[in-house]
């Protein structure tokens, strides 16, 4: 399949699902690393799994993802003092 063939065909998909057309391929593979990483995944699978050499390749794209990681440590370190 070529580029352009199956970028037809993602668009394709798009509309037939009522999906905005400004999607691509890279936006769902930023959204699944991003869920990824917001889920718990350690940085380095989600890193081999996009194919980055250095983990550190991630963690400068994806750090916003780690703001819910954030948020739960602060309470659960809240709750432990009980501030």
């Amino acid at each position: 399949m070529t580029p352009t063939s199956f970028t037809w065909r993602f668009k394709n998909i798009l509309r037939k699902y009522g999906l905005p057309d400004n999607l691509s391929v890279h936006s769902l593979r930023h959204t699944a690393a991003s869920l990824m990483i917001a889920g718990g995944t350690d940085p380095a699978t989600v890193a081999g799994l996009l194919g980055h050499s250095q983990v550190s390749t991630t963690l400068d794209i994806y750090t916003h993802a780690f703001d819910k990681n954030k948020r739960a440590a602060s309470e659960k370190l809240q709750e432990a003092l009980e501030v």
